[in-house]
């Protein structure tokens, strides 16, 4: 009876908790969404009469008073005001969906002559009427306008301008369920008996929690996919072919090729690319003078004995074009596969972690572990390359799911008792590793190297006769040797060498048979430095972090360089430095040999890809999971080993936030950029829960 009592008292103490803490989300929610209204109860509404405009560059006044923005890098200057601002409202409309982008500038009391940026403005008429509003401060009476028109994408026209325009009563459920689910996630790290609960993998309870961060981490990749749906990138692709072979990616293309009973891709070459020095020169192929009428060569594709062929693995051709194929009789779209290998990565890390947990960290808290795994999966930047869907980041998604799949069947099979599951699971992760090295070749190595000391342990192992050991070693190595010979022949069949996957034939922006590589002190410093410590730009503007496209020129010979960021701005892999701690046992040699050849190995994965490729975001996700992985492992066991709550207990939560919301902003602000120019209406959703 008084066990009862505690259970309801304690239940009763909770819903008192969540009722306040709705009730604390509902009057922020009122307060975020209305504020900017009661602060302006006092300034007059004044619409900007067209007198006021005094320079039009690249728009058109028409007689009814609206303004017709024509081309980019229209600008709009209106002076001769005299009035307070806090804020300014356009209303615009188009005939088509178009999304543009405008820079508002102001002078006022304080600048009078010199116009300041006071705010971006984002306009996606949809086919019909809209408005933006943006923040308009000025010190004083405002003097002037400028709107600079940086980003058009058709024509569309301005109805009106209207400062401290009042915009109502306005309630976001979304902002509001979000900050629901912040306020109960800090009274849960507050929380010492949430903090303190240890991970029982018997409990129903537990193993229920972990389905709700898996499945919070499934509704990401559903609302990605979403968005990439929306504007037509998830739809099937008819086969044979309606537009030309050059209008598709490199996957469709090479399936082609297949269906075709060929290795080259059916694109014609200009017969001129042979008679260049070096085709593999960009500057000869377009400065030279015999090539000023030619046919432009297709880019990034690999050039062989006159032939076009896709450097690009076939691993997603066999994994998801094919079956998709034999099912529908047609050809999936790119978002549609990079949301099967983003659910899997989702599925499939937590198996990972739970068996990784189980060989190393017999004790973990509940709480960080399942905060833990949904920071993995943000920090690891699955999302990111979910996003940008197209053949160059569907080779890494690809390349993700395998790694993991072959993580779960390799170290779930040498933790099985001796027999026939066992070998079967060995034998399924050397198809997995085959489909890794079909996919992305650079991304098997860190595996590789993770895997290396447990297969080396077991056969210094005592306790199980030699006969058994190498049968299960074989059942791994097997399929293994077959994939392997498969690809030696498949890349013999295409350029005369086993080993050549066809990148040293790849028509890019430089011959990268020049990109060697080079262990000298400028180039490592600049290795740490660009792929761990470059920063991000920064903005107070919504996604308020962005890659960084960098522009290296102290280099020597020319390398690749693009949007990037240093791993270790995901804060989450601060926790690598964990790896010497003395509170990480170090006792078990299999724990201690696996993290270290998977730090190892990453590292040399990505010095190869820097020397190799060069300086992008796209190459640093190589790294992002192996290394997430063991990242995370020693939070984990660092913060389980904790004797008291020190402040390190408030620490990591704040890093895993950090994490995650570093992750979820590069979804909106990458190298594509593909919310914002193809799906505006989930791009500008997401920005209105921060204005």
């Amino acid at each position: 009876m008084k066990q009862i009592k505690q259970l309801l008292a304690g239940r009763r103490k909770n819903m008192y908790i969540l009722a306040i803490l709705v009730i604390l989300c509902l009057a922020a929610e009122l307060l975020l969404a209305n504020w900017r209204d009661f602060s302006i109860k006092d300034a007059p509404v004044t619409v900007l009469p067209s007198e006021t405009l005094t320079s039009a560059k690249g728009a058109t006044l028409l007689p009814d008073g609206t303004i017709q923005i024509d081309s980019a890098g229209a600008e709009l200057e209106f002076t001769g005001l005299s009035t307070e601002a806090h804020t300014i409202t356009i209303h615009t409309s188009a005939p088509e969906g178009t999304v543009s982008i405008a820079s508002c500038f102001l002078t006022d009391d304080a600048s009078q002559y010199d116009y300041k940026q006071a705010c971006l403005l984002y306009f996606h008429p949809a086919g019909g009427h809209c408005f933006s509003r943006g923040p308009l401060i000025s010190n004083g009476n405002l003097h002037g306008i400028l709107l600079s028109f940086d980003r058009m994408h058709g024509n569309f026209t301005i109805d009106r301008i209207v400062l401290n325009e009042r915009r109502g009563f306005h309630f976001d459920k979304l902002r509001f369920c979000l900050l629901l689910l912040f306020a109960c996630f800090v009274w849960a790290c507050r929380s010492r008996t949430l903090r303190t609960l240890f991970y029982d993998p018997s409990s129903r309870k537990h193993r229920l929690v972990l389905t709700a961060g898996v499945a919070l981490c499934l509704a990401v990749v559903c609302w990605i996919y979403g968005a990439l749906a929306s504007f037509g990138s998830a739809d099937p692709i008819s086969y044979p072919l309606e537009e030309p072979v050059a209008s598709y990616g490199a996957y469709v293309q090479q399936f082609d090729a297949f269906q075709k009973g060929q290795l080259f891709l059916d694109l014609e070459p200009d017969p001129r690319l042979n008679t260049l020095h070096n085709v593999y020169d960009y500057s000869e192929r377009i400065h030279s003078s015999d090539t000023a009428d030619w046919k432009q060569p297709y880019w990034d594709r690999a050039f062989c004995n006159g032939h076009y062929y896709s450097y690009f693995g076939i691993g997603p051709i066999l994994t998801v074009y094919y079956p998709y194929y034999l099912l529908t009789g047609a050809l999936p779209g790119d978002a549609f596969v990079s949301m099967i290998y983003s659910a899997l990565c989702a599925v499939l890390l937590l198996a990972v972690l739970e068996e990784l947990r189980k060989k190393f960290l017999p004790r973990v808290h509940l709480f960080l572990y399942v905060f833990g795994y949904i920071t993995l999966f943000f920090a690891s930047l699955i999302p990111l390359v979910m996003v940008s869907s197209n053949f160059y980041y569907i080779a890494v998604n690809g390349a993700m799911a395998f790694a993991l799949l072959f993580f779960l069947l390799f170290f779930h099979a040498f933790s099985m008792k001796q027999g026939i599951p066992r070998r079967l699971y060995a034998a399924a992760a050397g198809i997995a590793f085959v489909l890794l090295v079909l996919c992305r070749p650079n991304a098997a190595i860190a595996v590789m190297c993770a895997a290396a000391p447990t297969a080396l342990l077991y056969l210094a192992e005592k306790d199980t006769v030699w006969k058994h050991k190498l049968l299960d070693l074989t059942a791994f190595i097997i399929p293994v040797a077959i994939g392997g010979a498969l690809i030696c022949a498949y890349n013999m069949a295409r350029f005369g060498t086993p080993t050549e996957f066809g990148t040293s034939y790849q028509l890019t922006v430089s011959d990268i048979t020049y990109n060697t590589l080079r262990a000298d002190p400028s180039r490592l410093l600049a290795f740490v430095y660009y792929d761990f410590l470059e920063p991000p730009d920064v903005s107070l503007i919504f996604p308020f972090i962005s890659l960084h496209k960098e522009v290296v020129s102290t280099l020597g010979n020319y390398i690749y360089h693009t949007y990037n960021m240093g791993l270790f701005c995901i804060p989450l892999f601060l926790c690598l430095f964990l790896f010497s701690h003395p509170s990480i046992e170090q006792k078990q040699l299999s724990k201690r040999l696996t993290y270290l050849f998977l730090l190892l190995g990453s590292l040399l994965v990505a010095f190869l890809d820097f020397s190799l490729g060069g300086i992008f975001i796209r190459y640093l996700c190589d790294i992002t999971l192996p290394l997430g992985i063991l990242a995370l492992l020693l939070a984990l066991e660092y913060e389980a080993r904790l004797e008291k709550d020190r402040c390190i207990r408030s620490i990591l939560p704040v890093l895993f936030i950090c994490s995650i919301f570093i992750g979820a902003m590069l979804i909106f602000a990458n190298e594509n950029c593909m919310l914002l120019n193809d799906a505006p209406e989930k791009y500008l959703r997401i920005m209105d829960l921060f204005r």
